[in-house]
């Protein structure tokens, strides 16, 4: 379901009743000799890299990959759907973890600016926690991170999916704004989409002039998911249907919009795990 539906999955959501949010338990923890995990990065400053290998033997071009932010809970996610829903499928998983919450919100997000207005429902990031390393970090991932999971694993880095949630969704969005040729599917679930007031939709303008500037249309073309809980809510700054609309309109990006009336921002990461396998799997 892609870009053509998008206007009936926004008119279907916005006439859902919100549901009970269900409580939803994590994966069990994983014990398999095809995952593991290394250390990756100076000294006193490092990722903790979690990979989980396919049963089968890479196809000729290499696994395909799926890399996934906030490696601790995603990957566990990731690896249970796939063993349950694609256990034959030649897919690298690759988790990136952090040490604590305040190198996650460095890592993740552009330097904090208070808004010019106040804003109606806007939330302020926590005044301890450093932030702007977004840019350091994209480039340690495809300069540093893929080269050296290339050298330990044969990968087509052709066939790349990222996953982000909350901030690690916030992560996805600018990644697709400034490297779009870096992945070949973006999913961002529930994106922080409030970051410096609407930051998001800004770079999504901003992206789509580009794209008109340079020709009017993204090849090779790439696929984007937005998944959101609860009801959406326009003009409210938690809200990603209107960055749904921006980058429905840019040619060559193919969107596909997943509203999850009965999930909470929690309870998001389990679908929205398994939809972004679904998607990188062209299911």
């Amino acid at each position: 379901m892609l870009r053509r539906h998008l206007l009936s999955l926004l008119a279907t959501s916005l006439a859902t009743p919100a549901l009970a949010q269900p409580r939803r338990e994590p994966p069990p923890a994983i014990d398999d000799p095809r995952a593991s995990h290394f250390a990756f990065g100076p000294p006193g400053d490092q990722w903790r890299i979690f990979v989980g290998l396919p049963k089968v033997p890479p196809p000729r071009e290499g696994y395909s990959v799926v890399l996934s932010l906030d490696g601790g809970t995603t990957f566990p996610h990731l690896w249970h759907h796939r063993e349950t829903r694609a256990r034959d499928a030649p897919v690298i998983l690759v988790g990136i973890s952090y040490e604590n919450a305040n190198r996650r919100w460095r890592d993740l997000t552009s330097r904090a600016m208070a808004p010019v207005a106040p804003i109606l429902f806007y939330r302020a990031p926590p005044a301890d926690r450093p932030t702007g390393g977004r840019e350091a970090f994209l480039s340690m991932i495809a300069e540093e991170l893929l080269p050296e999971l290339s050298r330990r694993h044969p990968l087509d880095l052709r066939d790349m999916t990222i996953y982000g949630h909350s901030l690690g969704g916030l992560f996805v969005l600018h990644a697709l704004f400034t490297r779009p040729r870096l992945f070949a599917r973006y999913v961002a679930a529930d994106p922080s989409v409030w970051w410096n007031a609407g930051e998001s939709q800004r770079e999504a303008a901003a992206f789509a002039g580009g794209v008109a500037a340079a020709g009017g249309t993204v090849d090779p073309a790439i696929q984007v998911m937005i998944a959101q809980a609860g009801r959406p809510r326009q003009n409210h700054p938690h809200d990603p249907t209107l960055l749904v609309r921006i980058l429905s309109g840019v040619p060559g990006v193919e969107v596909l919009y997943r509203p999850y009336p009965q999930e909470d921002h929690g309870s998001l990461m389990g679908p929205s795990t398994a939809d972004a396998l679904d998607l990188h799997l062209w299911r």
